[in-house]
């Protein structure tokens, strides 16, 4: 690509009345995707406050709690089998076929979604007293048709990001999180036993149609008149190589979300259930920032490898810079803050949440080497690390789990992250440091990894060196 579209491609400039600081910043692909997944988390995460805390006044604790077991079961069944890792890697270099990558992904994650949920039912009886109502053919039904909406719902961010418009990603999830919060109202009193599962699954599968009506009648046709012809296409043979690893590590890390909690609440009371998925969900709400400058250097450092340890310098400082006054204040106002959910909430969550929070910064860490990773097609050692973390937090969490001290749970996590990031910061370090040759140039790190990691770094070879180009 030559230096006037390098900087056609990048340049997309923030509005002039912008101040200065500003437009530079925004006029960065990689911060302005990544400040719009910020700004995404923090939206959603001022909603999610509010919908527990309505929930915490509407629902009894017991039903709170069965709800959130159920919750997090539909999260990680559809969470798992989504193919967002794919997404954001490869829409960014492809542009005639992308209608067809997005196809392809949607159809396989919702056929996997129906078939893991439907294995889920059953096996009921393993999963204790918080899943026992869903064994009915009506509540089986609900929960396959919920964990194949929130697959979806989950691509379509995936997508967004992929396309460079991370920007509609808040905008999506605000609408989704208002409408949430008017359901778990109206719902409270039809349906006390189940209006916290319907509240949030229904927008979900509802908004569906309109966002994809968008997504593929405009920023799809979009992103092919502007990419057509810009720079290598990977192949076919690319992405099967690229799928193998970057699945099984997507798949370790949603379950180190959704099946954990799942695990828990196989263990524990619905009522005590209750007051851990409180902890749990505000923590996963910091875990989003930290993935978000993971994910906007995936995309930048696919549409430009030869910037990559430039993005990689500039992530890992924002990173630094946004996360750590996030811990700090989560960390001195988590128990006066849960006290406005009821005084168990926080005698019981906040010593959780405050070990959660500080589980954020190595987390953040491992997330950045990730996107680096990603980038480099090293999806090896990216599904070795998300094993590694998933196995360890969750044998450590089968060990200290105790109704009475679920603090333990959160000492589990930082430790087994902890180690994981001093394992890792060694890589990313190097990352920053790299002199990256071009797609063109043979030398350099990078070109020496593709006997490790699967596929060349580059962003594709040509249609000669194997496998059919996908433009």
């Amino acid at each position: 690509m030559t230096d006037p579209q390098l900087i056609a491609v990048r340049r997309q400039e923030a509005p002039a009345s912008a101040p200065g600081w500003l437009r530079r910043e925004l006029s960065n692909p990689l911060f302005r995707n990544a400040y719009a997944l910020v700004a995404n988390g923090g939206l959603t995460g001022l909603l999610g406050l509010a919908y527990w805390a309505l929930g915490a006044k509407l629902y009894a604790p017991d039903d709170m709690g069965r709800n959130w077991a159920v919750i997090q079961a539909i999260m990680f069944v559809g969470s798992v089998t989504m193919l967002n890792f794919l997404l954001i890697r490869f829409i960014p270099q492809t542009a005639r076929h992308t209608r067809a990558l997005v196809l392809v992904c949607y159809g396989t994650g919702a056929v996997a979604a129906a078939l893991l949920a439907a294995g889920f039912l059953l096996t009921l009886d393993r999963w204790g007293e918080s899943f026992q109502h869903l064994d009915h053919w009506r509540a089986g039904l609900w929960f396959v048709a919920m964990a194949v909406a929130w697959n979806l719902w989950n691509q379509q961010e995936g997508v967004f990001t992929g396309l460079r418009h991370a920007g509609w990603v808040p905008i999506v999830n605000v609408a989704f999180g208002v409408t949430k919060l008017v359901l778990l109202v109206a719902l409270a009193s039809a349906y006390p036993g189940d209006g916290v599962t319907l509240s949030w699954f229904v927008p979900a599968s509802v908004m569906l149609i309109p966002v994809s009506v968008f997504v593929f009648g405009r920023l799809i046709p979009a992103h092919r008149r502007a990419n057509f012809g810009r720079g290598a296409r990977p192949t076919h043979r690319d992405v099967a190589k690229y799928v193998g690893g970057a699945y099984v590590g997507g798949a370790f890390q949603y379950a180190s979300i959704s099946l954990i909690p799942v695990v828990v609440a196989a263990h524990i009371s619905s009522t005590t259930n209750a007051y851990f998925q409180m902890a749990w969900a505000l923590g996963m709400m910091l875990d989003l920032l930290a993935l978000t400058l993971s994910l906007s250097l995936t995309v930048e450092g696919s549409f430009d490898q030869e910037r990559l340890a430039e993005s990689a310098r500039a992530a890992l400082r924002r990173t630094l810079t946004l996360m750590t006054p996030v811990v700090v204040l989560v960390v001195v106002a988590a128990p006066f803050g849960l006290r406005f959910f009821g005084h168990e909430y926080a005698d019981r969550g906040a010593p959780l949440l405050q070990i959660l929070a500080l589980a954020v910064l190595p987390k953040a860490l491992i997330e950045l080497y990730i996107g680096v990773l990603r980038v480099e097609n090293r999806t090896r050692l990216i599904a070795l690390l998300q094993a590694v973390r998933f196995a360890g937090v969750l044998a450590m969490v089968l060990i200290v789990v105790q109704p009475d001290r679920l603090a333990t749970i959160g000492l589990a996590i930082v430790g087994v992250n902890t180690l994981v990031a001093a394992t890792v910061l060694p890589g990313l370090l190097r990352a920053t440091r790299s002199n990256r040759s071009g797609p063109a140039g043979g030398s350099g790190p990078a070109a020496n990894r593709s006997d490790r990691s699967g596929p060349s770094d580059r962003p594709g070879p040509s249609p000669a060196a194997g496998g059919r180009v996908i433009s």
